[in-house]
């Protein structure tokens, strides 16, 4: 909520011009009544034609007028709504990117998409009509209960009473339904992690036959949320009947009463009938006001997961102030560009690091650099902790022991921005973006030439398959690279990343969807034509690192050997029994075994 609060501190010019179009359109509502009431009572008990054509018009007028009023009062809340919408998804979005993936995954990427979309989407929702229909309310219902006074006083009971009667219905109904309504968003969670496996995971799915164990998945799913639907909508099926009641029970009591006061001389006869308006006006709205106060424990409950996202405080922040000179994106390019030319490497000393909660660390006292020019690999077996040093290179964790110098500098004291300036990244899972082949390369470098991409795609061994697309680098890519083949968003990922031209290159495990071939013809141009990098290759293949010129072996995340290939063959067990089981007896003895 206190987001919310905050926002509305800022728009408090549309929120009084809300309150002020629904305080004019209160006002020509309830001049309805007493326009009729004068009809009855002065035109036709004195048979006037003229003072009814005369007041005719004029009630006219006041619906007119309050119609009009309610259409500008209805846009403003919509803008209201919208606005707050595009303030609280910006928000969401903007704190998704400060999360580490481990905060990240916390939350699912189902459950934030639920929050960003079908959350905020209630809220929305909430807040307009809420300013329709429950802002009016308390006006009308003061200026009912005074136009009822200033018939009669004693009239003035039946308004409150029903008043009291209605708060009371409303008040248990609510109850009853909050704790349903919080567990309800939990559900549509479910409902969309559910969903998302099942349409992403189609080919498994029917590979393996299990669409019957998926549907029954689904099946769970979807009852799971509908099953509270329908408790909260048995609970307010009781709302209806009980307001209509009530109304009913009003316009007997306004008509007893009334009539009596009639007959004594008291009250006229169009007096009564403005009553009964002023009653059922005023009901009306608060029948209005309990639908919307329906979804108030809904949009409390996406408030407050809105709230969880946004309170985590991110573990990786960037320091408040800099090195001089290296504050903005302009000057951040201009620094990347210059330190291309006298990087001196990346640098791990004593590196430890442990994800928060694990008893023991992942990677242990990492000593090793990564020197312009010259090709790192880095290979291991499953679990030894490959893919968090290329996390940790990226800064995308924190260690707890060490330092990670880049160019002699602790990255942990540079912006997470201009660290990344610096690294051309290709992850483990290639990752492509709907749009087109040229709108994923130019992903880390916007203005990047025709020149540039096709430069970029002949090192990736990409460009024979994207030329022979009917569009060439202006083909369509689905969501996720759907259209493509491993291979093929294999090598559109490394040219994107190529297409940085970055003094680091940081390869995940990033050849290991491309056939023998591809794969060296591969390292063979990104030798040739990235002379002045730092290639960093992690892999699972032998082959892919033979030519490094600095092999890291690592076992149960330290170090278990360093050196080149031959180095290592003789005196690392480790990676000799990773040869061993990889590499045939000819092309052992070829590479020296």
């Amino acid at each position: 909520m206190k987001y919310l609060l905050k926002y509305f501190k800022t728009r408090k010019g549309i929120l009084a011009l809300i309150f002020f179009t629904c305080l004019a359109e209160a006002f020509g509502t309830l001049l309805v009544p007493y326009f009729v009431a004068e009809i009855i009572d002065v035109g036709i008990a004195q048979q006037s034609v003229s003072t009814i054509i005369t007041l005719g018009f004029q009630m006219l007028v006041a619906a007119c007028a309050a119609a009009l009023i309610s259409l500008i009062s209805s846009y403003f809340s919509a803008e209201l709504s919208a606005s707050t919408g595009r303030y609280l998804r910006e928000k969401l979005f903007n704190q998704a990117q400060l999360l580490t993936l481990k905060e990240f995954n916390g939350f699912g990427t189902a459950s934030m998409i639920t929050r960003t979309t079908g959350d905020i989407t209630v809220i929305q929702q909430t807040i307009i009509m809420a300013a329709q229909m429950i802002l009016p309310t308390p006006l009308i219902a003061v200026a009912a209960i005074v136009m009822t006074a200033i018939i009669h006083p004693s009239l003035i009971y039946i308004p409150l009473t029903a008043l009291a009667v209605f708060l009371v219905v409303v008040f248990i109904l609510l109850k009853k339904s909050a704790a349903i309504s919080f567990t309800i968003q939990g559900r549509v969670d479910s409902v969309n992690r559910v969903v998302r496996e099942a349409l992403t995971g189609i080919r498994v799915i029917r590979a393996f036959d299990n669409t019957e164990y998926e549907k029954e998945r689904m099946d769970t799913a979807f009852s799971a949320y509908a099953d509270n639907v329908i408790r909260l909508n048995k609970i307010f099926a009781y709302f209806n009947p009980l307001v209509w009641m009530i109304m009913g029970l009003v316009m007997v009591a306004v008509a007893w009463f009334g009539g009596h006061l009639v007959l004594l001389g008291k009250i006229q006869i169009g007096s009564i009938l403005a009553v009964t308006e002023y009653v059922i006006l005023m009901l009306t709205y608060f029948i209005m006001t309990a639908m919307v106060l329906v979804m108030l424990p809904r949009m409390t409950a996406c408030l407050r997961r809105v709230a969880e996202v946004l309170d985590t405080v991110p573990e990786i922040t960037d320091e408040k102030a800099e090195t001089a000179g290296t504050t903005g994106e302009e000057s951040t390019a201009r620094s990347v560009q210059a330190d291309s030319k006298s990087l001196t490497g990346l640098q791990f000393r004593h590196v430890t690091f442990a994800y928060r909660g694990a008893e023991e660390p992942v990677l242990n006292d990492l000593n090793f650099s990564c020197q312009p020019g010259k090709t790192t690999a880095i290979i291991g077996g499953t679990g030894s902790g490959k893919s968090t040093v290329a996390g940790l290179m990226l800064r995308l964790y924190d260690i707890q022991q060490g330092h990670i110098l880049l160019d002699g500098q602790d990255i942990r004291h540079m912006t997470q921005h201009r660290l990344r300036e610096h690294m051309g990244y290709v992850p483990q899972k290639s990752v492509l973006f709907g749009g087109t082949i040229a709108h994923n390369l130019r992903m880390g470098a916007p203005d990047a030439s025709e020149d540039d991409l096709r430069q970029a795609a002949r090192i990736a061994q990409a460009d024979t398959f994207i030329e022979s697309l009917e569009d060439g680098y202006h083909s369509h890519v689905a969501q996720g690279g759907t259209n493509f083949s491993g291979g093929q968003k294999q090598r559109l990922c490394i040219a994107r990343a190529l297409v940085k031209k970055a003094p680091i290159y940081i390869f995940d495990d990033s050849f290991s969807a491309l056939d023998f071939k591809t794969d060296a013809a591969l390292r063979k141009a990104l030798k040739a034509q990235m002379r002045d990098a730092a290639l960093i290759i992690i892999a699972q293949r032998i082959s892919t690192i033979m030519d490094a010129d600095q092999i890291i072996v690592l076992d149960a995340g330290k170090i278990a050997g360093m050196g080149t290939h031959q180095e290592l063959m003789a005196t690392c067990r480790i990676y000799r029994e990773i040869a061993d089981s990889q590499i045939t007896g000819k092309e052992a003895d070829r590479h020296g075994k």
